[in-house]
């Protein structure tokens, strides 16, 4: 009789933690989700997702996709509060590094980008850390991956006063983007990650675009996206920009 009552008094002590542990976290991610609203709200606003005519053609896509995600499928997973909660706390509880979802880094990505130039007008906005980190929320819960795609590379820059990857095709390559092979996309990714005067000019640094786009040829096979043959096909192919439409070249020719 005492070691069963013993027994239910301690069943009914751990039912009480649980319980207690379990509204702590329903708070937890009750506070997790407010905070994102308010946040949210104080944004002077929110970005316009681009027009279905504006989303790129699939090998660019996939080529542009792999410059900011590791796998092949184009998916942006949601963040909702248990998923920040969870990236959150697996460094703490398991000791391994945080699993950023599907399509983050991209969404980050497009927050930069919208947040240096908002509007016609070129102001860039000044938003706090919290800002940014609701507004690439936001953009995980309403936008597809092809939006996102589209609004980066539709804002990224390439040198010689030429912005989005369109305009790149025709001047670099003279081709629009629905004719362009993965090493032209590979090239014209490539193209994006450079930095000071490398991404001014890039016409002065083909020796550092190509490992760059081989580089991006190899994840495009790694996904799955490529073949090994295909791969090795597009990695023979030169480097070669078109500059005959510009009317500087500051480095030797």
């Amino acid at each position: 009789m005492f070691s069963s009552t013993r027994w239910r008094h301690r069943m009914r002590l751990l039912g009480l933690g649980l319980w207690g542990l379990g509204l702590v976290g329903v708070g937890l991610l009750a506070a997790m989700e407010g905070f994102y609203r308010l946040e949210l709200h104080r944004l002077p606003g929110l970005p316009t997702p681009p027009e279905a005519a504006d989303r790129l053609p699939a090998n660019l896509a996939r080529t542009w996709w792999s410059l900011f995600e590791p796998g092949a499928t184009l998916t942006v997973e949601p963040v909702w509060a248990w998923t920040a909660l969870a990236t959150v706390s697996r460094p703490l509880v398991f000791g391994t590094p945080p699993h950023l979802t599907s399509g983050w880094s991209l969404a980050n990505a497009v927050v930069n980008s919208w947040s240096a130039h908002p509007s016609a007008t070129g102001e860039p906005l000044s938003l706090k850390a919290s800002q940014r980190l609701a507004l690439g929320i936001w953009l995980t819960r309403h936008w597809s991956a092809e939006e996102l795609l589209a609004f980066q590379a539709r804002h990224v820059r390439l040198g010689h006063g030429v912005i989005g990857v369109s305009e790149g095709a025709r001047r670099y390559l003279a081709k629009e983007t629905a004719g362009i092979t993965f090493a032209e996309a590979a090239l014209l990714t490539s193209m994006a990650g450079l930095g000071g005067a490398q991404r001014e000019h890039p016409e002065c640094f083909i020796d550092r675009l190509r490992p760059r786009r081989d580089r991006l040829l190899q994840r495009l096979r790694e996904a799955g996206v490529l073949t090994q043959a295909e791969e090795t096909a597009a990695r023979s192919r030169s480097v070669v920009l078109r500059l005959a439409d510009f009317t500087e070249h500051p480095c030797p020719r």
